[in-house]
């Protein structure tokens, strides 16, 4: 991966991938949930200048979610990223039980793009990710 550091903040390191164009978010810390809508509007702008059409969304660093949060992603946050353009998103789960339990449910509501596809390490995501082909036009 070639990383080019697009922002950071109290919950959230954002990298655009230029080799294959797209985002790699790898979050940090004490996830709370007014910070992270702050940091997903930044991400939203992020999308439309770049045109990333692919997110390998990293949680392995997190220390502490709530349903709450993962309820604000689910629902409102991952339509808005489908909207903006995102079709594929990789996702890497926290190795806390709590967060991990959270993220399965939350990929059980998803019910629209994008697609969300859960893994155990980011090994894993970035073969998965690099293998869908996003759709023309």
């Amino acid at each position: 991966m070639l990383l080019k550091l697009l922002f950071t903040s109290a919950v959230l390191e954002a990298h655009y991938d230029e080799d294959t164009a797209w985002l790699y978010l790898d979050w940090r810390g004490r996830q709370d949930l007014a910070q992270v809508q702050a940091v997903g509007l930044r991400i939203l702008a992020v999308i439309e200048q770049t045109g990333a059409r692919k997110v390998l969304n990293d949680n392995t660093h997190i220390t502490h979610t709530s349903w709450e949060l993962v309820e604000w992603v689910s629902k409102e946050y991952l339509p808005q990223v489908g909207r903006a353009g995102i079709e594929y998103v990789a996702w890497v789960q926290s190795p806390l039980l709590a967060s991990r339990s959270n993220i399965d449910r939350m990929a059980r509501s998803v019910e629209q793009k994008p697609l969300v596809a859960i893994f155990g390490d980011v090994a894993s995501a970035y073969t998965w990710l690099s293998s869908v082909t996003v759709p023309v036009g």
